[in-house]
């Protein structure tokens, strides 16, 4: 504790922590743009071009070779087949989603690559300027410094820009919403409201991580924003099931019989650890918990229900590692430090090292999964526990 009492007062460490870090998050980022210029597998522009075709995108991704016969789709896959890659679709994005990347489509499957990585790069800078704007505001400016500049260094992000994942452009926009809601300070006109609810609507194209993050709209008590931001989505899944000449239904179930097949394939979610009637129950109960703690936490805990509620979005449904970049906002709850968190703040800076180097040291093997997971889910635990309490603790005051 010496050692890290002395590291806090030398500016000398800090520059060279500083430098280190900028150039790690440089030698990141180009990576990552290289892989997205090559790669980009998951961006789903061939699911959305079918869509836009007026194609059963769910269909295709059952029969990949009727999805090889189609023009624009061939081009898309040949980006991949002529140098030796296999790709097929996967569309397991509701269809109310996949009409948000149809501006996407108007480009070339090669050209639609390098938009999307130019356009997430942009939504970093964004996630970055709200997220200082809102739960950092009143950070140190170096420590937040440091903390951005890890994100950015670490695999998981890396990784998210070479796949062309879209876990930066939900939280971009669901980071906007937040950052409208402080702004309107509680006197949310018609303009403000209306764009809180779009920028909602529109951050569920990652709803595995935003759904539950929503839940702190809940807290802030716009029930009418996240009423309307859901019931967006339903009359745009009619649409699509016009569209298409399908049931609502279909449109609904399509997507998670093609989802299905990929829960398997996570990284530290419960999915990997469970199965069956386990999984189904305990994820129910942690649903509540979270539930719970955005009804009836106090109003000056909203940083530590964004934390709480980070860190189980990325284990309640299925994720790969590539979406714990966003373990970084997750330290919104340490601030301002309070001093008597400091074990936690190691516990999570520790976390940190592993999520965004040390799994990809050991290859995400078995080993290193479980440890790290364990690490995980014990920190979740005491982090949820810690909102319980002061639950309690308010109770127990007005009892008092």
């Amino acid at each position: 504790m010496r050692l890290l009492r002395k590291w806090k007062d030398n500016k000398a460490l800090k520059a060279a922590l500083v430098a280190a870090l900028v150039l790690l998050a440089s030698v990141s980022v180009i990576k990552g743009l290289q892989n997205a210029a090559e790669f980009s597998q998951d961006f789903q522009w061939d699911a959305a071009k079918a869509l836009a075709m007026r194609l059963d995108p769910y269909e295709l991704s059952m029969d990949q070779s009727k999805a090889d016969s189609i023009g624009p789709l061939h081009e898309f896959y040949r980006m991949f087949t002529d140098r030796g890659l296999k790709q097929k679709m996967e569309a397991n994005q509701f269809p109310s989603l996949l009409v948000l990347l149809f501006p996407m489509t108007v480009f070339s499957p090669a050209s639609a690559k390098i938009v999307w990585a130019v356009l997430n790069l942009l939504f970093t800078a964004g996630i970055i300027w709200f997220l200082r704007k809102t739960f950092f505001e009143d950070a140190d400016k170096y420590v937040f410094s440091v903390l951005m500049l890890t994100m950015i260094a670490g695999t998981p992000y890396r990784n998210q820009l070479g796949v062309g994942q879209h876990t930066l452009f939900a939280f971009f926009f669901f980071m906007l919403a937040v950052f409208i809601d402080k702004r309107a300070a509680g006197k949310t006109g018609i303009k403000d409201s209306v764009l809180m609810t779009v920028c909602l609507a529109v951050s569920y194209f990652k709803y595995t991580l935003t759904a539950p993050l929503a839940l702190y709209f809940v807290y802030r008590k716009r029930y009418r924003e996240f009423a309307a931001s859901v019931l967006i989505h339903v009359c745009m899944t009619a649409g699509a099931a016009l569209w298409l000449d399908k049931s609502i239904i279909y449109m609904i179930s399509a997507p998670l019989k093609v989802a299905s097949v990929l829960v398997a394939e996570g990284g530290l979610d419960l999915g990997v650890f469970l199965h069956g009637g386990i999984l189904y129950a305990v994820t129910a109960v942690i649903a509540a918990v979270l539930v719970y703690l955005a009804v009836k936490l106090p109003e000056n805990e909203g940083s530590l229900l964004f934390s709480v509620l980070i860190l189980w979005s990325l284990v309640i449904t299925y994720h790969r590692t590539y979406d714990f970049f966003v373990f970084t906002a997750a330290a919104a709850m340490f601030v301002p430090d309070k001093g008597a968190r400091k074990g936690m703040i190691v516990w999570y800076a520790s976390l940190t090292v592993m999520l965004y180097f040390v799994l990809r040291v050991f290859n995400e093997n078995t080993v290193s999964k479980v440890v790290c997971g364990t690490m995980y889910y014990a920190y979740a635990a005491v982090i949820t526990t810690l909102g319980i309490m002061k639950i309690k603790d308010i109770r127990g005051r007005e009892n008092g």
